[in-house]
């Protein structure tokens, strides 16, 4: 199942999502981790064996026969979870609704190279990963052949859900320590943590073995660990030197005054 890395004429319209590059199900780490107080714990998206997958297996199996309207069936079940992944590896909600776009154009294009019985989410997210990886190189391209560079587009946070208000603060620094990991950390990271595959499937869409991927969604999941463990701690003094310097304004040098 080798997904194509080629464009097509192919043109989807509709919307894609609702402009959040974060859904309310978010929050990352393990079942039984305990960050400190006041730090959110993220929750991975249904996993592949899921029974919603389960059905955008049986919809990729009639599309895979070019049936039309299952392609549409598949835009509308599949959009939202290749956007997200598309948002957590660029960082940029508009490439991502690009890339997403063209994603979707390469699975129509290969849907007769679609094993039947195999899982669909999988095969799309590796599609999804080629289409990625195709436009940082030529992005690189281009950066090389400017001279002045231009800051990445911040992707809008989502406002709306008890959820992301509780943890806006923390999202800052779970984007940020993302875009500092190397893309293999990244990737790993992504695929098992946010979109729920297990780790066989995200070594089968990175192309690499399952102990390399376990190692590098470890250190991913390391490295944020101890961004949100410094965040908490950062605020927690802050908040006791705030403390400490709202006491009684008492003069230093007033002397007591004498008794009658």
């Amino acid at each position: 199942m080798s997904p194509p890395t080629d464009g097509s004429t192919l043109t989807l319209r509709g919307p894609i999502g609702d402009g959040s590059p974060f859904p309310t199900a978010f929050w990352m780490g393990e079942p039984s981790d305990k960050f400190a107080a006041g730090a959110a714990v993220m929750r991975a998206s249904p996993r592949a064996g899921s029974s919603a997958s389960g059905d955008l297996d049986a919809v990729m199996e009639k599309c895979a026969t070019g049936d039309d309207r299952a392609f549409d069936e598949l835009y509308r079940r599949g959009a939202q979870r290749i956007r997200g992944f598309l948002v957590r590896l660029s960082s940029d909600a508009a490439i991502a609704d690009d890339l997403t776009q063209e994603t979707f154009v390469r699975i129509h294009r290969a849907r007769g190279r679609f094993d039947p019985g195999a899982a669909a989410l999988p095969w799309m997210f590796a599609i999804a990963r080629n289409a990625f990886l195709d436009h940082t190189r030529r992005e690189q391209v281009r950066r090389n052949s400017r001279v002045n560079q231009c800051q990445p587009r911040e992707a809008a946070l989502d406002t709306q859900g008890d959820e992301v208000l509780a943890a806006r603060e923390m999202l800052g620094v779970v984007r940020r320590t993302l875009d500092t990991l190397p893309m293999l950390q990244r990737e790993a990271f992504v695929l098992i943590r946010f979109e729920g595959l297990s780790v066989s499937e995200a070594a089968l869409i990175l192309g690499a073995s399952e102990a390399a991927v376990k190692v590098r969604a470890f250190r991913a999941y390391e490295a944020l660990r101890e961004a949100l463990e410094r965040e908490t701690g950062d605020r927690h003094t802050a908040g006791s030197r705030a403390g400490a310097s709202a006491g009684p304004n008492a003069a230093p040098n007033a002397r007591p005054r004498a008794g009658p």
